[in-house]
């Protein structure tokens, strides 16, 4: 006579275990399946993103079968908060834990594009046209798109001053609008991150305003330490009633560039970004201003009089707080015979046409928008 063999829960249990164990091996090495088709997706990691929602994005693109997985393995690698933002391509079937290492390890160098601080917008474009292989002509359109710039809410005609000079992990083929998009996204978060906890900015100046006195002081500035005392100037210069009178601007409606030397005919050139012929800031920024520009502008140099700079052949600038000091300065490097900035070069020539910058307004005068000035230049 046999015995009946009974089956007991406990033999249940641990085939419920050991499946389960298998789906979740299946899921962290063969999340494609056993003969995933030859593909890659690409994905976006951003800063500040979870680990949820990393996982999210990479179930979305088809890498991942489940998140949870994902996140478990993450913790028990202690990856969970080493993942680096960035732009990342993997092929279709790569394992969790290589993809966890791989997102820890970060873009490689090659994949990094730097966009350094004063280009204008035109310069980063081709820069990132030559960088990921997209034509120049849709950076160039984009920057100018009306949609575009009110979806990122930018009120300005173009984009100009709004592309966050850093490095960026952008995969060549990057649309131009994702790149675009993290740019001005990081211009606005530092803007919003300077202006945090003030009750108001210098002048009441706008934050559009505060970029475009930036712009202006990155395209004068050689060295970091002297960037807070040539926005006092124009601030200065702006509480009074003076006009700026600043070079870069006038390279900038020339569409040469804002370093390009000046010569005296070009102090005409008929632009509302021409500072010696317009009063206070120009329409917009003339290039795309770093950290330190827009701090300076936040916090300028406090108590600082200064009116004047001009370079001293040697990467700094001497500052005055008359015109009278100003011209024995430009005397002073001329004599050394060096070869100034373009401000300095000029600066003799045209001493005539902006000795009257020196007449100090009535006290408490505030910045006038950009318009037509009246009479000679001052």
């Amino acid at each position: 006579m046999t015995r009946r063999r009974t089956f007991r829960p406990s033999r249940w249990a641990l085939l419920l275990l050991v499946g389960a164990g298998l789906a979740v091996a299946a899921n962290l090495f063969l999340p494609a399946g056993v003969f995933p088709p030859h593909e890659r997706r690409v994905i976006l990691v951003q800063r500040g993103q979870t680990l949820r929602q990393v996982g999210d994005e990479l179930q979305r693109v088809g890498l991942l079968r489940g998140t949870l997985g994902f996140q478990v393995l993450a913790r028990t690698m202690r990856l969970d908060r080493s993942i680096r933002a960035g732009q990342y391509s993997f092929p279709l079937g790569i394992t969790v834990p290589a993809l966890l290492r791989a997102l820890a390890r970060g873009m490689s160098g090659l994949n990094l594009v730097t966009i350094p601080e004063g280009l204008t917008t035109s310069e980063v474009s081709l820069l990132l046209s030559n960088h990921l292989g997209v034509p120049v002509a849709e950076f160039d359109s984009l920057a100018h798109d009306r949609a575009f710039l009110d979806s990122l809410g930018i009120s300005a005609p173009s984009i100009e001053g709004y592309l966050a000079p850093d490095s960026y992990e952008f995969l060549p083929g990057t649309a131009p609008e994702v790149a675009f998009r993290t740019m001005a996204k990081r211009t606005l978060e530092t803007l919003l991150r300077a202006a945090a906890g003030r009750d108001s900015l210098p002048l009441g100046l706008s934050l559009h305003q505060v970029l475009t006195l930036a712009s202006i002081v990155e395209a004068e500035a050689q060295v970091d330490a002297e960037r807070p005392r040539i926005a006092r100037v124009y601030l200065n210069r702006l509480a009074m009633g003076m006009r700026l009178q600043a070079d870069p601007t006038v390279g900038y409606a020339l569409g040469a560039g804002p370093r390009r030397r000046i010569s005296l005919r070009q102090l005409r050139t008929a632009s509302p970004f021409n500072t010696y012929l317009y009063e206070g800031l120009p329409p917009g920024p003339i290039c795309n201003p770093g950290r330190a520009s827009i701090a300076a502008v936040i916090d300028p140099l406090p108590g600082a009089r200064d009116l004047f700079f001009v370079a001293d052949g040697r990467g700094r600038h001497l500052f005055s707080e008359t015109y009278a000091q100003h011209l024995a300065n430009i005397r002073l490097v001329r004599s050394r015979g060096e070869d100034a900035s373009a401000d300095t070069a000029a600066a003799v020539a045209r001493a005539d046409t902006v000795a009257a910058a020196a007449k100090r307004p009535a006290a408490g005068a505030q910045p006038a928008p950009a318009k037509p000035g009246g009479g000679r230049r001052s």
